[in-house]
């Protein structure tokens, strides 16, 4: 791109993405920012443009870039893909203040997994940016056993994290659990359970290695043939609901935060109209 890096005046700004760098305190983990987990992302501001902008605060001093991105990593990584503008918001921010804002979007944006929110908890502890876990969990709007239990992912070993497809599909008590069971007398059999998993492929759903992880001794092959799980997560990578098939039954887990009263009813009347085919001209519909 050629040209000004900055051309607007004020605070919303459009800026060259290969001269804006990530903040060394944000959340996303940038090497799981790639085209196929952006893919949908892609095409929709291949096709809009960028609808929200990112937020951002001038440098000083450094010769590479102009515009250090707090909140934004995967429409940074994007706008370099399609070698378009950034829409930057710019903001005089502190480190805490965009601790701060990283939190706020985070929250309304559901998209960071609690492996990645875990991650960079453990972080900003790291780099002393808050005096205390009490400290950081009330300029940051969480509660401190929240921070303690998503803290848990940071303490996680290698072996642990290695068993699951991927670190992403661990939930957060899943973690405080793991990491209560590595800490006891249970630590040679969950390494040695971990290790076994990790060569198996394709991984077992989240769930079930969750589970063979975790049984008790002698019961860990019975898990995996009792029940088998599937993780559906939406355009952004973010876990939505988790299929379950039991032995008698299939089990549909949706979190609660996702669910209020009115989607409660829109759901249970989708769920009745394809049990009893009325959407579907009395055919199954076809697997997508």
């Amino acid at each position: 791109m050629s040209g000004r890096p900055v051309r607007d005046l004020g605070p919303l700004v459009n800026a060259d993405p290969f001269r804006c760098r990530i903040w060394s305190l944000n959340e996303r983990i940038e090497d799981d920012v790639t085209e196929a987990s952006c893919r949908a992302e892609l095409d929709s501001m291949a096709h809009d443009g960028q609808l929200v902008p990112v937020i951002g605060r001038t440098l000083a001093g450094d010769p590479d870039f102009d515009i250090e991105i707090i909140c934004g990593t995967r429409r940074l990584f994007i706008a370099r893909q399609l070698k378009i503008p950034l829409r930057v918001e710019l903001r005089e921010l502190t480190d805490r203040q965009a601790a701060a804002a990283v939190q706020a979007e985070n929250t309304l944006r559901k998209q960071a997994s609690a492996y990645e929110r875990g991650l960079w908890l453990a972080k900003l502890l790291r780099r002393n940016l808050f005096g205390s876990q009490e400290e950081m969990a009330r300029e940051l709007g969480i509660t401190p056993t929240q921070v303690t239990r998503l803290l848990k992912f940071a303490e996680l070993p290698a072996a642990i994290l290695g068993a699951f497809a991927s670190p992403h599909d661990i939930l957060e008590s899943w973690a405080v659990e793991l990491h209560k069971a590595w800490s006891d007398d249970r630590r040679r059999v969950l390494a040695e359970r971990a290790r076994t998993l990790q060569k198996r492929l394709p991984r077992p759903p989240a769930v079930s290695v969750y589970e063979l992880l975790l049984a008790e001794r002698g019961s860990a092959g019975r898990i995996g043939r009792r029940s088998t799980s599937r993780v559906v997560k939406g355009p952004g990578g973010e876990p939505l609901l988790r299929f379950e098939r039991q032995r008698r039954d299939v089990v549909l887990r949706i979190p609660n935060a996702r669910i209020d009263a009115r989607l409660e009813q829109v759901l249970t009347q989708a769920v009745i109209a394809v049990l009893t085919r009325r959407d579907c001209g009395e055919r199954a519909p076809s697997a997508p």
